[in-house]
Order: C-alpha cells, then structure tokens, then sequence
C-alpha cells in the first residue's frame, strides 16, 4: 500500500505523514504531562533500512519522510526533555545524517551485521551525535558451533568500540532467536560485566 502511494502518489502520503506527525504530537503532550518529569527517554520504531540499505532508496527516503521527522523531532523537543530513541534495523547509515539533521539523539539496535554498520565506523563518524543502544550481540555475526571464547571475544570489542568516550547503552540487536545457545548467552552478559567499567 504505502510503498506504491510514495511513488504514485506522494502528495496523499505526505498528507498522511503530516496528520500522523501531529497527532503524534498531540500524544506527545499528553504523555509528557502524565510521566515527563519521570522518564528519560521516549522510543519510537520505524524500520527504514534492510541488510543493504534504506529499503525505499535513500533519495526517496529524503523527499518522502525527511520533512515529517524534522518536524516531529523539532516539535518534540519543544514539547518534552524526554530524549528520543529511534528504533530503525538494518543499514540506515547513508541517512544518519539527515536523522541527526532532523533531532535524532539515541539509536536503537545498530544492527552491526548489516552493510556500513560497523561499530567502527558508526564510533568514528557518529560517536560524538549519537547515543548508540544496541549492538551488543548481533546473532546475525555468529553461528550456533561458535564457542564462548569467540562469542566474548566478538561482543567485548564491539562494546569497547561503542563506549569509548561514553554514549552507548548496551543490549543486545533485535530479540535473541529461541535457538541462541546458552553458552552464547553467557559470553555476552560476560564479555558485558567486563568491559562496562570506564576506568579500564
């Protein structure tokens, strides 16, 4: 439906997306008179990207939904000081600039598996814009016969990446698969205990 409405008709979705950005603010309001001054951060999820990239195409992405995020983000922070979280799987890092452009403060799950996602890069380019949350374990990187010491190994560099001069908040990418062995489950909240103290 929506996919074929942005390229046959974009004026109906931009008509969509503006009434949806204001009753979102409308919500808003509501929800930050109710448990503003009780809570840090507000999360919100649209899955922009896949394993390769913006799944509708960077340019369309720009001219489609650019305009209706600044605007929610831009109101929002006029509304509330709760921060904002923005859930997006997979490669969104050709956007990350413009996201960042329209208010974005915390990203959620940085899917380190997918194309351009690398906690090395993202670190780099975006360490000192964004809060990154996730990361911490991405089942997509591991098989089921790799062993704790690879699993430690992996998930304690990908964390010491993303915390170097703060602003990351562990987790795991996505919901963990009913079948992630136990031992894999144990070097990530290992490899966590070790490498969370700053002072190492």
């Amino acid at each position: 439906g929506s996919m074929i409405l942005m390229k046959e008709n974009p004026e109906i979705m931009k008509e969509f997306l503006h009434k949806s950005v204001e009753a979102g603010l409308s919500q808003l309001r509501q929800l930050d008179q109710a448990v503003g001054k009780y809570v840090d951060i507000l999360s919100i999820a649209h899955d922009f990207g896949d394993n390769r990239g913006i799944t509708i195409g960077d340019e369309l992405w720009r001219e489609i939904y650019k305009p209706f995020y600044k605007e929610l983000f831009q109101g929002w922070q006029k509304i509330t000081n709760m921060k904002i979280n923005l859930h997006s799987c997979g490669s969104i890092s050709s956007i990350l600039d413009d996201l960042i452009e329209c208010g974005l403060q915390i990203l959620n799950p940085v899917q380190t598996s997918a194309s351009n996602m690398s906690a090395t890069l993202l670190k780099e380019k975006y360490g000192d814009k964004l809060v990154f949350w996730g990361g911490g374990y991405d089942a997509q990187l591991f098989s089921k016969e790799d062993s704790y010491e690879e699993v430690f190994h992996k998930v304690s560099q990908t964390v010491d990446i993303l915390k170097k001069n703060g602003g990351y908040i562990f987790s795991g990418v996505h919901n963990l698969p009913a079948d992630v062995p136990p031992g894999h489950l144990s070097a990530m909240i290992d490899a966590y205990k070790y490498t969370r103290n700053y002072q190492s």
